[in-house]
């Protein structure tokens, strides 16, 4: 029995969710399905001895940012998969680098739910078609970027996209703010900008 969890902030997704799950057959054969719980962000809490989803299905929509932490904090073994309308490329990678596996648009994607759900928990993960080749074209448009700055110039770069300060990349990198600030120069130099703005347009294109 595969044991899953609802966190959505839209009661009709949330149903619409459920009788997905409950109804759904692969092959011609139902899947068993139970689920745990539907509710909103603000009311998801764990009990000491509830049962744990194997799965959780997350809309990260108008939510807090640290939304992916704070449900890794409380279900650490279950998988996350984030189902939701939010097509922007840094958001997909950073719910990956927080404990996502796998990322399903609603408005494309509610039909392979269940599909989407077995791949993950075979250690795969679905990825919507759209989002797969968003990513790929980041990927291939930050080649470029890698054969002008250094490594540590490129990762510079990027706590800046990802807004971090000049202090948090220093922290994080073990480096002084005046280094940062050197390698943000040499950044700015190599791609021909001289703005922090300038900077986040070109490196999320």
């Amino acid at each position: 029995m595969i044991k899953v969890g609802i966190i959505d902030n839209n009661a009709h997704t949330r149903e619409a969710i459920k009788r997905i799950l409950v109804t759904h057959t692969l092959g011609g054969t139902a899947i068993p399905i139970t689920i745990l719980f539907d509710l909103e962000y603000c009311n998801l809490t764990r009990e000491e001895k509830s049962p744990v989803p194997d799965v959780l299905l997350l809309d990260i929509e108008h939510q807090d940012t640290l939304i992916m932490e704070k449900v890794k904090k409380l279900f650490p073994m279950s998988e996350v998969i984030i189902l939701t309308n939010l097509t922007d490329v840094k958001i997909v990678r950073k719910c990956f680098r927080n404990g996502a596996v796998s990322y399903l648009l609603k408005d494309t994607c509610m039909q392979d739910l269940v599909h989407a759900i077995l791949i993950t928990l075979n250690q795969g993960s679905f990825i919507s078609p759209t989002i797969n080749r968003a990513l790929i074209n980041q990927a291939f448009s930050s080649k470029k970027y890698e054969d002008l700055l250094t490594a540590r110039e490129l990762q510079v770069a990027n706590g800046i996209v990802e807004g971090l300060s000049y202090k948090l990349i220093a922290e994080e990198y073990k480096i002084s703010l005046d280094t940062v600030r050197i390698y943000i120069k040499r950044v700015y130099r190599k791609l021909n900008i001289n703005s922090k703005g300038e900077l986040i347009a070109q490196l999320s294109m």
